[in-house]
């Protein structure tokens, strides 16, 4: 089935012109199998940022090479790994991490603006606490991410959004207070600022920082979407979940998404697109009976043109992709096999014999 999905997504970035640049595209390349091979965390990091070229991405390793090279500078001490980070945390947040924006998305709105977000704030700090050899991850939560340290001899959290961020379970009030900033104020009360850690939590999980860079291209995602454009919203949602595939920060954002990019599809009668957005969809959240329905709705739809247009080739090929979606209802396998024997007097031998093949496997699909 995940071969299916790859199948479906490949399918829709070809009924359309990519938007991705050049070195956005060697990037998914180079992701396909969940891996960074041929690029290292910070060069992927300004790629998803925004980097449009390769000058343009030296400059910003050239960034990033000196600000190691002045944390190094520090001599901080090995034997307090706890102590160091903190100092680390501490030089960011003075020099770099100086104005939380909400839509500060990118490590380029912290080098061109020291604006920030929780994904850009902690990505950068991952990345440099990694390269000084402490072992990072995060915490990803439906509405927030932060850095833990795997490693370390203590839980160490840091909520990297507020200069008092680091070691944040030394004062869980106040580290639930700053959650509740991204709750209504309504559901906040409801939850109780005294268990909103544990509410918060118990509906995340640790992301490694391949993981955590999908965040970026999930934020460049929610941009193009509030641009109206949805066809590179779409893309980039598709190159997310290579990096992340169980983004917990953004189920609400990929099926509000699907439904809105799939109904303006079918609208505008590109049903053959629509019906891909959908089988994603579907695929993503099956527990969404929306999903199914629209997908076949926009099937049939399908068929209808195609039977005008005399395409068999179409037929056959999406009557399989449905076949395999599993989301034919009983009334559905009836249609399709009364449409398909209609079709068979005008198909020549070869093509029959498909026919014939798709007949035997919805006579027994149950």
């Amino acid at each position: 089935m995940q071969k299916f999905l790859l199948l479906i997504m490949i399918a829709c970035t070809s009924l359309h012109a990519s938007s991705l640049t050049p070195l956005e595209k060697a990037l998914q390349q180079d992701i396909q199998d969940y891996t960074l091979d041929n690029y290292s965390h910070i060069e992927a990091a300004f790629i998803l940022s925004g980097a449009r070229s390769r000058a343009n991405l030296q400059k910003y390793l050239d960034w990033y090479d000196g600000l190691l090279a002045t944390i190094e500078d520090f001599h901080l001490d090995s034997f307090d790994r706890i102590g160091s980070a903190a100092k680390v945390f501490s030089y960011l947040h003075s020099s770099w991490l100086l104005d939380y924006k909400e839509r500060a998305t990118t490590l380029i709105n912290v080098i061109e603006e020291k604006r920030y977000n929780c994904v850009a704030g902690t990505i950068l700090y991952n990345l440099v606490c990694s390269d000084l050899g402490w072992p990072t991850e995060a915490f990803e939560t439906p509405t927030h991410t932060y850095t833990i340290f795997p490693n370390f001899t203590e839980k160490v959290m840091v909520e990297n959004t507020t200069p008092m961020g680091f070691n944040i379970m030394e004062n869980l009030h106040a580290y639930s207070q700053l959650l509740a900033q991204y709750y209504p104020q309504s559901q906040a009360a409801q939850i109780g600022l005294d268990r909103l850690y544990a509410y918060e939590n118990s509906k995340g999980r640790p992301i490694d920082n391949t993981e955590l860079l999908g965040l970026l291209a999930y934020n460049r995602a929610y941009f193009a979407r509030d641009e109206g454009n949805y066809d590179k919203a779409y893309e980039y949602v598709g190159l997310a979940q290579m990096f992340n595939k169980d983004s917990r920060s953004n189920v609400n954002f990929e099926i509000s998404l699907y439904n809105s990019w799939g109904k303006k599809l079918f609208q505008s009668k590109r049903f053959s697109e629509a019906f891909t957005i959908f089988a994603d969809a579907n695929y993503r959240y099956p527990k969404i009976p929306e999903f199914a329905q629209n997908c076949r709705t926009s099937f049939f739809q399908v068929m209808k043109e195609a039977w005008g247009n005399g395409d068999w080739n179409l037929v056959n090929r999406m009557s399989w992709e449905i076949i395999d979606l599993d989301i034919l209802e009983e009334e559905d396998r009836k249609n399709q096999i009364r449409y398909l024997q209609q079709w068979k007097p005008r198909l020549r031998k070869d093509h029959q014999e498909q026919a014939d093949e798709l007949l035997k496997e919805l006579k027994a699909y149950r």
